[in-house]
């Protein structure tokens, strides 16, 4: 019921209309790559950073009374995985999750039609698919003192980025995210994620 009503909120900020703000829409896609970290993290999650693509739409609204600053929501999916090089079952360790950025962006012209920005904000995750977020899953540590456990399937993280626009019509973006929330209730591992991609304005 939590992650419906997730996912209703991030479609109302993406389809709410407002009578006061020029909007645009952006089709994203990319690479990315997620890495984790703290000091519970086991040794098998250390050791394995999961790599994959993601897509998705984002949306930007233009305040008329704040020239080059805006607000820019979105909704991507996330397909991360990796093989994992223990010998062990199951032979690759999955993550999939929808994405939700609320990022806080500054547009700055550069030369002709091309723009620069820079933009920062919280980004929600909800885990929909993956054995990471599976129970009993992974025979990966033998030694009670490493366990693994399976992950928590909502996580925030902190966005920092930035972003090249080209004739209003190509967008190019690079961003950092990093986690913020606990992966494990009471244990201190996080996840941040490195994404590099292009969108589609229109």
């Amino acid at each position: 019921m939590k992650k419906i009503k997730i996912i209703l909120i991030a479609a109302a900020l993406l389809c709410g209309a407002s009578a006061y703000a020029q909007q645009d829409w952006n089709a994203s896609f990319g690479y990315a790559s997620t890495a984790f970290h703290g000091e519970d993290c086991s040794a098998f999650l250390t050791s394995h950073d999961l790599r994959g693509v993601y897509g998705g739409v984002r949306r930007e609204f233009y305040f008329s009374a704040l020239a080059g600053l805006t607000f820019e929501p979105g909704l991507l999916f996330y397909y991360q995985s990796g093989r994992s090089r223990t010998g062990t079952s199951p032979k690759y360790i999955k993550m999939h999750y929808l994405s939700v950025p609320l990022d806080v962006k500054y547009t700055f012209g550069l030369s002709g039609a091309t723009t620069g920005a820079f933009f920062t904000g919280p980004v929600l995750n909800v885990g929909v698919l993956g054995n990471l977020y599976e129970k009993g899953k992974f025979e990966t540590n033998r030694e009670v003192a490493d366990p693994m456990h399976q992950l928590t399937r909502v996580n925030l993280q902190w966005n920092i980025g930035l972003a090249l626009t080209v004739a209003d019509a190509v967008q190019l973006r690079a961003c950092y995210a990093m986690g913020i929330s606990r992966l494990i209730p009471e244990r201190e591992l996080h996840n941040n994620t490195l994404s590099v991609g292009v969108g589609l304005l229109f």
